[in-house]
């Protein structure tokens, strides 16, 4: 039986799996920031590892690691501001970084570890680090909608 790997699900892209494409996300100086990664589950045995990295997804694993998991499980962080606060079983893999500092801007890289040879799902995301209240992913497209009505 051939499994068909899961799909990255990611809001403002129109970029899915196998390619590692860049969205951009803002975040606000002392706020947490969300940089959204998804993946289909459809069932228990598709729950997959994965990891977070700094800098441009490699050609395996995570460069820079900050956080892995195994299965359902977070089994590395780097610092306790890495989170996942989404359902990992359903393929919620968003990383939370709490309070935003000026040096956590840069690219990250959210890997979902498919098996086969090239299989891995990859996402690089860029986080921009910005000091007042506009924060968020697509964050100029919605605040034009805002302030134009």
């Amino acid at each position: 039986m051939h499994r068909r790997p899961p799909t990255l699900i990611f809001p403002c892209s129109s970029s899915t799996a196998h390619t590692a494409s860049e969205a951009v996300v803002r975040g606000v100086i002392g706020q947490p920031v969300q940089l959204p990664c998804f993946y289909q589950v459809s069932r228990q045995k598709d729950i997959s590892n994965m990891c977070w990295g700094r800098g441009p997804c490699p050609n395996s694993k995570c460069s820079n690691k900050i956080l892995h998991t195994t299965g359902n499980r977070v089994t590395f962080r780097k610092s306790q501001r890495y989170s996942l606060r989404g359902y990992i079983s359903y393929g919620d893999v968003s990383l939370t970084i709490g309070k935003v500092k000026a040096e956590d801007a840069g690219t990250y890289c959210c890997r979902v570890e498919i098996p086969g040879w090239f299989n891995d799902i990859k996402r690089n995301m860029r986080l921009e680090v910005v000091r007042g209240e506009f924060g968020g992913l697509c964050d100029t497209a919605n605040r034009e909608k805002t302030l134009t009505g």
